[in-house]
């Protein structure tokens, strides 16, 4: 689990992790599942992020807790915890998630190999998810893994001996480039 700390103090929203290191999470091969959760079949998934209350969290009357992504990977897709019902701009849904300030997993999803990271804005709104006045709200990353990364140039697959290069002959300009150098005289 990694629990997503949201505190309220002095009408700012602060948002931590309840374990730094867990920052990012792997995500598993989604396969088998029956229901409304069949929504993962096909994707990776997780649900390791949760929300949870830092404390007491005190709001105006008829306000409520808001969760909107700001920016990061479109890729990464969002479910609720229990219907799996898309949130959070997941097929068309509303772009605003209202938490009821329970511990809430939902489960995040990809079809799309790599690493993703998405942030988030938590803020204090009225009844239809405004803004208060005089509230700030407060942000947090989450990153994804999702499959073996990538390779990158000069790394060696295990049990090779030469080094990885790209594709395309794109090391065809490098190599003219070498041929036109200037050669040192001995």
């Amino acid at each position: 689990m990694s629990h997503l700390l949201v505190s309220v103090f002095e009408q700012q929203v602060y948002l931590s992790f309840e374990s730094p290191s867990m920052g990012t999470v792997v995500m598993q091969d989604g396969e088998g599942f029956g229901g409304n959760a069949s929504v993962l079949n096909g994707t990776g998934y997780n649900a390791q992020f949760g929300w949870l209350a830092n404390g007491f969290v005190s709001i105006p009357p008829g306000s409520g807790v808001f969760v909107r992504r700001v920016a990061g990977s479109p890729w990464i897709d969002v479910y609720s915890e229990s219907g799996y019902e898309p949130i959070l701009g997941t097929d068309g849904s509303d772009a605003l998630w209202q938490w009821d300030g329970t511990m809430t997993h939902n489960w995040f999803a990809t079809g799309v190999h790599g690493m993703h990271r998405v942030e988030y804005e938590v803020f204090v709104g009225d009844s239809v998810g405004n803004p208060l006045d005089g509230w700030t709200g407060g942000t947090i990353a989450l990153g994804f893994e999702y499959g073996r990364p990538l390779r990158t140039l000069g790394e060696r697959p295990a049990g090779s001996i030469g080094a990885v290069t790209p594709a395309g002959g794109s090391l065809l300009p490098l190599g003219l480039a070498l041929l036109g150098a200037p050669r040192r005289r001995r």
